[in-house]
């Protein structure tokens, strides 16, 4: 490993020291550090720790991908890289195509946000070293503390060697959110579309701000500010500029900028009308109400916006001109790590191919395609042309969302559950702010041994509650602590994501259900019915299926009469057999309804009559001679006769009807809902059912699609095997009762559950 490092001018690994452990002193405010002193104590402080070990395997592993990597390097040949590099060259041209230098992207970050707020809520701290986070990592440190090489991300107790006077803050999230709304409002009026990364950062267009900027008054330009701000905070306040300091770059000269006044002991100032002014006015807002600062990067592309507002930190800010000489110029001295995208393991493996800077990274392009896979090769070759996406994703585009924490060792399940349960709920009200809803749930579980596991499901229905996450992330939990059964589940981070965001046209969809559908006039939900249909009670599909069952049972409970004929409807199943099964599948599947009013009542699913009779096989009679009658008519009659089938409904007796709505009612009792019945039109026949009985409906629906290989079925299954004069034939009653277990009819009748399974 030394000997390539020599040929590559890195030098060789120091005893004791891993590389992935080093100090990165990319981070604003630590500059000019002594590294060494600072890896030493690391090196020190570390060993023998749980972090440490993991830290060192890791290493391994990034180490055995180098040794690859500079073995495949050693057998390419001179011929495969001119072919890369004609490959290259070819995507180079198709991507200077694409450039896209017309749009101004800003990437604001709060100045060490965590700690700021605290400072600011506490100004003791103000002049200490201090950090927020535990002694199991750090979330942020302010400025002092980073003269000392402490940084976010980095052990406590690793901190407190590096510091020993370093004050550790414990974290409060619900504050720093309430801060980030206040900071977000502001955002808000420059771009509404904005995309928060996290809750101090953020990428915002202000293309179209700077068209509407340009007719604004002095009015709407003008804030006032108070004087004071600055007593309360660690970082340096921006007042008024010399304007014979500003550089052409960083700064507009139009005549408005620039202009302070004081009028009756009011201070307030005047911003002018360039992209610079129109940032450094939204900083200042956000100053004045937060009493925090922020820094900024205006660039044409979100990757180079994200570096130039690392470029003037604290309380700063940058503009990168919008042309390509500007950008190749700009990036030809960039180290590779101050990209985002590329991390330590990333640099790592570029540094031992001599790789550093970006301008590298255009130099051996044709090696790394070689090298490396296609989706990293085509990232490194937009850094080093300085290209990035001009546009920034709105809602609809976004993939994920995630929330996640660190904590001490966490083993008991109780306090798992907790936390589970708060994540769930705060990624279900960020859910609620942007109005998303997702299908994939996703766990994120690291535990004592700096192991990372992910457990996802992927549900049929999106979710957006914190109860619905929080079922599905508890399953998930559940089922790793049994895998680890009979150990506990030692746990130091957790998180939940969601991902696979439905499309608005799932979130609203337009065809609410299948009444809505077939119900005539009602293609859309009014408001009115909208509410109505949120105040009465839901019933689901099990609820209604058992409702059903009940009311089958009762009918053939009052019906028990035996069938001499002992026939047995080739189409049709009898009720009674439908109520004596416990499976839902089978509710409903005669296709019958009942109705207890003076007597039992059969509903015809072929002509909507009501059969005064409970003897089911002259129900089922009645059926085959329905069923008859329809096949004998051309399907070019069908739309016709409509009127007169409707018509000939209208004629039905009115106790007829009275029976209908006696069972409608009696239905609608047993089902625990009273809302009022809907009527059904066949979208086939246009006849009209007096009653909402979706399974009722849907046998009509499959009957009139189907009747004419029903008939033909049902002529040709009246055989001699199973002849309804048989002399050992049994009784319906007899064969199918209740009390007794259902048998198969013998023969090859052909039953409508048959038919369309």
């Amino acid at each position: 490993l030394n000997v390539w490092k020599a040929k590559t001018g890195i030098p060789p690994k120091t005893e004791g020291l891993v590389s992935r452990m080093a100090l990165n002193d990319n981070k604003a405010g630590m500059e000019g550090l002594d590294r060494d002193k600072i890896n030493k104590i690391i090196m020190e402080s570390s060993k023998g720790s749980k972090f440490y070990e993991n830290e060192v395997k890791r290493e391994q592993q990034v180490n055995q991908r180098i040794d690859k990597m500079m073995l495949q390097k050693e057998q390419i040949t001179e011929q495969h890289l001119k072919k890369a590099q004609a490959q290259v060259a070819r995507m180079v041209v198709e991507l200077e195509k694409r450039r896209d230098l017309t749009r101004v992207i800003v990437h604001v970050d709060m100045d060490a946000f965590y700690a700021a707020v605290e400072m600011r809520d506490c100004p003791e701290l103000k002049d200490k070293p201090m950090a927020v986070g535990s002694m199991s990592m750090l979330s942020t440190s302010n400025y002092h503390a980073r003269k000392y090489g402490v940084r976010a991300a980095m052990p406590g107790f690793i901190a407190k060697k590096l510091c020993p006077n370093l004050v550790i803050v414990p974290t409060n999230f619900d504050k720093y959110r309430a801060v980030s709304s206040e900071i977000r409002e502001i955002f808000a009026d420059y771009d509404p579309n904005f995309m928060p990364m996290s809750l101090d950062e953020a990428y915002l267009d202000f293309t179209e701000h700077l068209e509407k900027r340009q007719s604004w008054p002095d009015s709407l330009r003008t804030h006032h500010y108070r004087a004071s701000s600055d007593e309360n905070n660690e970082l340096p306040q921006e007042t008024t500029p010399d304007v014979t300091d500003l550089s052409p770059v960083l700064f507009d000269d139009s005549p408005s900028s620039f202009l302070c006044c004081e009028d009756a002991g009011s201070a307030f100032e005047i911003f002018g009308t360039s992209v610079e002014e129109a940032v450094r006015e939204m900083r200042f807002r956000i100053e004045q109400k937060t009493l925090l600062t922020a820094s900024a990067g205006i660039a044409p592309n979100m990757m180079l916006a994200k570096v130039c507002s690392d470029k003037n930190k604290p309380n700063g800010q940058y503009r990168l001109p919008s042309t390509r000489e500007a950008v190749m110029e700009f990036v030809c001295n960039l180290p590779v790590r101050k990209v985002s995208g590329i991390g330590k393991v990333s640099e790592k493996l570029l540094n031992a191919l001599g790789i550093s800077s970006c301008s590298h990274l255009g130099q051996k392009m044709a090696l790394l395609s070689l090298l490396f896979s296609e989706t990293a090769w085509h990232h490194f070759l937009q850094v080093s042309l300085g290209l990035g996406s001009a546009f920034i994703p709105r809602h609809e585009e976004r993939k994920s969302m995630s929330t996640e924490r660190t904590f001490k060792e966490m083993s008991a399940a109780e306090e798992q559950l907790s936390l589970c349960r708060e994540l769930c709920e705060d990624l279900a009200n960020d859910l609620k702010k942007e109005g998303l809803k997702g299908k994939t749930v996703t766990l994120k579980l690291k535990n004592v041994n700096f192991e990372v596991k992910t457990r996802a499901l992927t549900l049929s229905y999106p979710v957006a509650t914190a109860d619905e996450i929080f079922a599905v992330a508890k399953d998930l939990l559940k089922t790793e602590r049994d895998n680890e059964s009979p150990q506990p589940l030692r746990l130091r981070l957790m998180g939940v994501r969601i991902s696979a965001f439905v499309s608005s046209d799932e979130k609203q969809p337009l065809q609410k259900s299948i009444v809505g559908f077939l119900n005539p006039g009602k293609a859309e939900l009014g408001e009115s019915e909208e509410k109505t249909t949120l105040e009465e009670p839901q019933q689901s599909f099990f609820q209604k299926a058992r409702a059903k069952r009940l009311q089958l049972q009762a009918a053939a409970a009052s019906s028990r009469q035996e069938d001499s004929s002992g026939i047995s409807s080739p189409l049709f199943l009898d009720a009674r057999n439908c109520a004596a099964s416990d499976e839902p599948d089978n509710d409903g599947a005669c296709g019958a309804s009942t109705s207890t009013s003076d007597g039992i009542g059969l509903s015809c699913p072929v002509c909507f009559r009501r059969v005064e009779t409970a003897d089911l096989a002259v129900f089922n009679r009645h059926i085959d001679q329905c069923l008859s009658e329809s096949s004998a008519q051309k399907p070019s009659q069908h739309l016709e006769e409509g009127d007169g089938r409707e018509a000939k409904r209208a004629e039905l007796s009115a106790e007829e009807r009275s029976l209908g709505s006696t069972s409608a009612e009696t239905a609608s009792s047993v089902n625990g809902n009273h809302s009022k019945s809907s009527s059904l039109v066949c979208p086939i026949c246009l006849l009209t059912q007096d009653s909402d009985d979706l399974i009722l409906f849907n046998r009509h629906v499959d009957l009139c699609l189907n009747q004419g290989v029903l008939h033909k079925l049902q002529s040709e299954t009246r055989s001699p095997i199973n002849p309804p004069s048989a002399p050992n034939s049994k009784a319906l009653g007899e064969r199918d009762s209740p009390s007794s277990p259902s048998k198969k009819v013998k023969g090859s009748c052909i039953t409508i559950d048959h038919f369309f399974r």
